[in-house]
């Protein structure tokens, strides 16, 4: 129960050796969304597979979010995650228009 009350400062003291041991039930009940956004990339990637799991899709996308922050995803964290950003890069862009234009000539 006292997990569940951690700042970010207090977050940050804790080492990603001891975020692997917790066991997956209390992890998704003890850290939420907002908590698991302060993690740093190093105490995400030692998130294991059975913690995982368990999250919520919510803590998911947070988890997510700190691994892969270049990506763009839309998250209301009272609730709903919104996906990501659902848009073609503007290689594919360039790619498709070059291969019509190699069809029409």
């Amino acid at each position: 129960m006292a997990m569940s009350a951690l700042v970010k400062e207090q977050i940050e003291g804790i080492t990603p050796s001891a975020i692997s041991v917790i066991s997956p039930d209390k992890f998704a009940v003890v850290f939420d969304q907002r908590q698991i956004s302060m993690f740093s990339y190093e105490q995400a990637t030692a998130v294991t597979a059975e913690q995982l799991s368990v999250l919520s899709d919510v803590q998911r996308t947070a988890l997510a979010m700190v691994l892969t922050p270049w990506e763009d995803k839309f998250v209301d964290f009272r609730g709903r995650s919104l996906g990501p950003v659902l848009s073609h890069s503007p290689v594919c862009l360039v790619l498709g228009l070059l291969i019509l234009l190699i069809v029409l000539s």
